[in-house]
């Protein structure tokens, strides 16, 4: 591997043939792409392969909301990559018993500067529907009181997410939302986050808990 200091590649990257040129730590370097091994993985490397699938299908459904809105831009770390390592870390792997633990509470799709929510209940009222409350802390903010909800639902067993982002204000307090049949009988974690209302801020999200959908 060379470092490359002023180079004509200087801010590219790809590769060519076996040469690729990366950014490690703001430092570009060249090195030569290893061969692929015909050795067979080990169920250490499978569960790390599958925790990085895993993590990839369940930030499909708010993947273009958190590379916005998933803290800040820093040198070579963009906000998607923020948001997959704090998918990483909650996706425990458990190499005994080879399996991902999920720490649900961990999670979050949104970090950012504007007030946090307060979530205060949910409950699945009737069939296939959840409802959500929180506390109004605009405290008469008139930019905060039309704050917007994003809400995220990660149904348990299911590697996909479902993603709502609505024109519930916060100064409104609830909302319901509906769900697709295949969480009927499910427990649902729920999370959620407000964006102001011309959607170039947000606030951290919040993990509200979970609850089995009727």
């Amino acid at each position: 591997m060379s470092k490359l200091d002023d180079s004509l590649l200087s801010g590219s990257r790809g590769r060519t043939g076996r040469l690729v040129v990366a950014n490690v730590n703001g430092i570009e370097v060249l090195k030569i792409r290893p061969k692929k091994s015909g050795k067979q993985s080990s169920l250490k490397q499978d569960l790390v392969k599958k925790r990085m699938k895993d993590t990839y299908t369940f930030m499909g459904a708010y993947k273009a909301f958190a590379s916005q809105f998933f803290g800040h831009h820093f040198g070579m770390t963009s906000q998607f990559n923020q948001a997959m390592a704090n998918l990483l870390l909650a996706f425990k792997l458990d190499y005994l018993q080879n399996q991902i633990n999920i720490s649900y509470n961990e999670i979050q799709f949104a970090k950012g500067n504007l007030l946090e929510p307060i979530p205060t209940a949910i409950a699945s009222p009737v069939a296939q529907q959840l409802s959500l409350e929180w506390y109004n802390n605009s405290a008469g903010n008139l930019d905060r009181e039309s704050d917007l909800a994003q809400i995220l639902c990660a149904i348990e067993g299911e590697a996909n997410t479902i993603f709502f982002q609505t024109q519930i204000k916060r100064s409104e307090t609830e909302t319901t939302l509906t769900l697709p049949p295949n969480a009927s009988g499910k427990e649902v974690h729920v999370y959620i986050a407000f964006c102001d209302n011309l959607l170039t801020q947000v606030s951290n999200s919040v993990y509200v808990g979970s609850v089995t959908l009727l």
